[in-house]
């Protein structure tokens, strides 16, 4: 018959068994509660190459930084019309949202002024440019930056169904852009039509349009070189995005996730502006070989374009955003990052 001592090894034996059970029970807890998942609202759909580009790599960057921890899980402009998005992410139906200013510019997009800063990366934060923008969306939209990259380091263009005209503008020509792009737009005489990227193929097939303004690759992505033979040179600009995500997922975020998440934001802005211009140059060659003309601009219809589009983002931020708006302006023209 097993002694009294017999009875007590085998009991704290059975109680450190049990113990270490609860002990991993609990490690397991704890793994399960730390892996996040972000679920990320995108403006354009992986059909638009250049602009899905940094989808993919801020996708790519969080889930490399994290080890795998948080996991993005992406929907697109199937689920949310672009012009509709951030409403939603406000909301916390989603977490991070994808995007450019001007598709919320009539709710304060601050973002758009981007377009009209220079695209030196690191002299933006320094300057205290990244910072302005972070904190405007955070009071304004309860929404935090977490990126503001670009597509490349060529910004804008515009393509047409037919050449420039003698006079080299666009006079009389309806020609697609939204709000951002409407200053160049009148600057060549054309009238501006508001419409998602979506219908610009059908708007350019049927003459709804005579020509449309975006981002400088894309054309290809779209097809709209089907229905549009000649593209105008220079560029213009610069094609900012911004990653933004809700206030209240931020701050369930632990200390850890929320610099993985700055980190791989950070890492994005850079990569995107290689990326950009690869994907360019690629669409570029393509294009021609497609029969696509280059429309050029002669040197002051350029400077003209150039002062248009600075001046209209300027207009548009103090529009959107009053005194935010004009102090942004000051703050990156003391940088030397506008003028």
């Amino acid at each position: 018959m097993p002694s009294a001592g017999t009875h007590r090894r085998r009991t704290v034996r059975i109680l450190a068994g049990t113990a270490t059970c609860g002990l991993l029970i609990a490690i397991s807890t704890v793994g399960t509660a730390r892996a996040e998942t972000i679920k990320l609202l995108t403006s354009w759909g992986a059909n638009d190459k250049p602009s899905y580009a940094n989808v993919l790599l801020f996708k790519k960057n969080v889930e490399e930084i994290s080890g795998g921890n948080i996991r993005i899980e992406v929907s697109g402009p199937e689920v949310v019309p672009p012009f509709q998005q951030l409403q939603p992410v406000v909301a916390g139906v989603f977490d991070v949202l994808y995007t450019h200013g001007a598709y919320h510019a009539g709710s304060k997009g601050l973002g758009l002024a981007g377009d009209a800063i220079d695209i030196d990366i690191k002299k933006r934060r320094d300057a205290g440019v990244w910072g302005y923008i972070d904190e405007f969306y955070q009071n304004t939209h309860k929404l935090k930056l977490l990126a503001l990259g670009t597509q490349g380091t060529a910004g804008y263009h515009c393509y047409l169904r037919r050449p420039l005209s003698d006079q080299n503008d666009w006079k009389g020509r309806k020609i697609r852009g939204v709000v951002s792009y409407h200053g160049v737009i009148r600057a060549l005489g054309g009238e501006p039509v508001v419409m998602p990227v979506g219908e610009i193929y059908s708007a350019l097939e049927k003459g709804v349009v005579d020509g449309a303004c975006m981002p400088a690759a894309g054309m290809l992505a779209n097809k709209h070189f089907e229905v549009a033979k000649y593209r105008m040179e220079p560029t213009f600009g610069s094609t900012n995005v911004l990653f933004l995500i809700n206030m209240g997922k931020w701050q369930s975020l632990s200390a850890e996730h929320k610099q993985m998440l700055l980190n791989a934001g950070a890492k994005t802005e850079l990569d995107a502006q290689k990326t950009g211009d690869e994907i360019l140059t690629e669409e570029r060659a393509e294009l021609a070989k497609a029969g696509v003309e280059v429309a050029k601009l002669p040197p002051e219809k350029a400077t003209l374009v150039r002062e248009a589009w600075n001046k209209s983002q300027w207009e548009l931020a103090q529009q959107c955003c009053g005194q935010a708006g004009v102090g942004l302006h000051e703050l990156a023209r003391k940088a030397g990052l506008a003028k």
